[in-house]
């Protein structure tokens, strides 16, 4: 259902959103063991050998940015996902926009209304994408991740770029069986969203200085925030590392 909202500002959005149901999906950290070993991959990796010997793997849905699709996830997740022995994962690119339609009907010059739209349909159009070229495998994946970092365009508004994040967290949160997570780093975070701390939304932090830098479990995105798993870039292999908490 479609809501008609007129002339909101930002925190009376806000406190419709957080009046909202929300289906809570949240699972345990101990999905994966701590200290697991994984990888992620995506279209950068379209045409390199996939990387063996980790116990789970994150496979981009898009394409860097939202409303994208990587060329390359239905072989990369058939193949990531065909290990039954190994825990597979996605993530979503996101960026800031503005879109007027979507779940809220938002006039003109409503930009949290028109940005929440835009996080929201994002997020849709990576899930629409993803079930449709694996033939619906991944209406069976649990956690989705969203890549929030600065190497995408965002506003100089935080709360407008948090607004889009949680259209994101929402349409995830209230698809049946999914988790939604976050993927950045505490700088970039402060950068993008500033002081805005999603409830309940756990952690995949970047930076890592290696695989064993566990000092990352506890070096949460944001103020009370869980972290599920670390990055560490391995220059010698070219290849992004992650570590389960």
């Amino acid at each position: 259902m479609r809501t008609k909202f007129l002339s909101l500002t930002a925190s009376a959005l806000a406190a419709l959103l957080m009046a909202a149901p929300q289906v809570s999906t949240a699972q345990a950290a101990g999905v994966l063991v701590s200290g697991a070993g994984g990888t992620d991959i995506s279209w950068p990796q379209c045409g390199r050998d996939n990387p063996e010997g980790y116990a789970f793997v994150v496979v981009g849905v898009t394409g860097g940015r939202p409303y994208t699709g990587n060329p390359c996830f239905a072989d990369q997740y058939g193949w990531a996902a065909g290990n039954k022995g190994r825990a597979t994962e996605v993530y979503v690119n996101l960026d800031f926009g503005m879109n007027p339609e979507g779940p809220l009907s938002c006039m003109d010059g409503e930009d949290f209304c028109q940005a929440y739209n835009y996080g929201y349909d994002a997020a849709a159009a990576a899930y629409t994408y993803a079930a449709r070229v694996t033939n619906g495998a991944t209406f069976l994946q649990q956690v989705w991740w969203l890549d929030v970092e600065t190497e995408n365009s965002w506003s100089d508004n935080v709360d407008l770029n948090s607004f889009v994040i949680q259209g994101a967290i929402d349409f995830l949160q209230r698809t049946e069986g999914v988790t939604a997570g976050v993927y950045s780093t505490s700088h970039m975070w402060e950068l993008i969203a500033g002081s805005y701390a999603p409830t309940g939304i756990p952690n995949w932090v970047a930076g890592a200085g290696g695989t064993d830098d566990y000092g990352k479990c506890g070096a949460s995105l944001w103020s009370g925030g869980q972290v599920w798993a670390f990055q560490y870039l391995n220059f010698d292999l070219d290849l992004d590392q992650n570590t389960a908490c």
